[in-house]
């Protein structure tokens, strides 16, 4: 391999080290849970790039699972929820799901519950960036936990 062949092939590796870097920082290793790895879409049309489609899972101890997706930049927008204070239902029509529509340490938030499915916390996390987390076993308590990890790791 000539010199600027290696030159080369070092700079592409250190720029894709460091772009790797940073998209796990979006979703980072949470303490106490095991994370799986990173996948991260990009929000492309032909039109141009609009942002990022980010999915992690992570496990606890008890092998319960929370899948995290994360959607940001002007492609995904931002998040559209009723009034903050809203807590309702989906009834008659629906399956017995609830929501509540509030602030978790100030970012707009939506917890939904669907009997015998599982729940889902979504948090905004700026103009163009929204958290999902979602799992059949974890408490209220869990995925607000971890979404408040998610947040500070990414508002620094």
């Amino acid at each position: 391999m000539s010199r600027s062949s290696s030159v080369i092939a070092a700079m592409l590796f250190v720029v894709l080290a460091s772009a790797a870097a940073l998209a796990s920082a979006d979703l980072p290793d949470l303490p106490g849970l095991l994370a799986g790895p990173l996948r991260v879409t990009p929000l492309e049309a032909p039109s141009g790039a609009f942002g990022e489609w980010m999915y992690r899972e992570y496990r606890n101890a008890r092998g319960g699972v929370i899948e995290a997706t994360m959607m940001s930049g002007p492609g995904a927008g931002p998040l559209v929820a009723g009034p903050e204070g809203t807590i309702a239902d989906d009834r008659p029509l629906g399956f017995g799901s609830t929501y509540e529509v509030f602030r978790l340490e100030g970012m707009l938030t939506v917890f939904e519950e669907i009997p015998n499915v599982g729940r889902s916390l979504v948090l905004s996390l700026g103009e163009d960036t929204t958290l999902t987390l979602e799992s059949s076993s974890a408490a209220r308590e869990e995925l607000e936990a971890a979404a408040l990890l998610v947040a500070r790791a990414n508002l620094r």
